[in-house]
């Protein structure tokens, strides 16, 4: 086997930009805070919802602001259930993270993407998730679960959960301790959409790297693999 471990970015590399589907992406991100505030109504709290919206754009400002690359939806939540005076624990507040997050939809990948990683595995790859995302680990989970990809994947890395964010070495290295596999031996590719934070991210830690071509159609031979369909890496 040519390399010991594959990981995975997620948005733009396994799930496309789902523009044309509906509901889209862009649909599913604006009613946010009218599923938070059905699902406070499900438990019993009558919120005011231009209060709850406007509390919530607030908090988004000063979380990100405060926790930087440690801002995930499930803190968010947690700040905006402490302003309003809430009465939840974190086991509800856990419910309006993964409420605010929303669902993904198997429509919004890329063609052919189970299929592949499928492929992959049976060939008896290892894959992986390291992404750049304000999911909170759960959330992530959940939507992976939810098109059928989470069994795919042994370990999963998500910035927001951890504070730290591609193309810091950090996140990769931290995936080469969660493998076993380190030191100047390790075989391991990274698949990736952004120039930056994937290629030269991982590239930049000694990993082979894989860009899946969109708005940008090559990386000018910084990438060791260049692809339009998923497929091709089976290639």
């Amino acid at each position: 086997m040519k390399y010991d471990y594959i990981f995975f970015d997620s948005g733009g590399t396994l799930y496309g930009s789902g523009a044309d589907c509906d509901p889209s992406p862009a649909q599913v991100a604006a009613r946010n805070v009218k599923r938070v505030h059905a699902l406070l109504g499900g438990m019993g709290l009558e919120v005011d919802f231009d209060l709850l919206e406007k509390e919530t754009v607030r908090q988004t400002e000063i979380c990100k602001r405060n926790l930087g690359k440690g801002f995930n939806f499930f803190r968010l939540m947690e700040a905006v259930v402490k302003e309003l005076g809430l009465p939840l624990g974190s086991e509800e507040t856990a419910c309006l993270a993964d409420a605010y997050a929303g669902p993904r939809y198997a429509k919004w990948l890329f063609p052919g993407t189970q299929d592949a990683l499928q492929a992959l595995c049976d060939e008896g790859y290892r894959l992986g998730i390291i992404a750049n995302t304000s999911w909170p680990g759960f959330c992530m989970d959940r939507a992976f679960a939810g098109v059928g990809l989470l069994p795919f994947f042994d370990i999963r890395i998500y910035s927001g959960d951890i504070g730290i964010a591609k193309p810091d070495p950090a996140i990769f290295r931290l995936a080469e301790r969660m493998t076993g596999i380190e030191g100047k031996g390790k075989r391991i590719l990274y698949v990736g959409n952004d120039l930056q934070a994937d290629i030269e991210g991982a590239s930049g830690v000694g990993w082979a790297t894989a860009f899946r071509r969109g708005s940008r159609s090559t990386t000018e031979g910084l990438a060791d693999f260049e692809f339009y369909h998923i497929a091709e890496l089976l290639s």
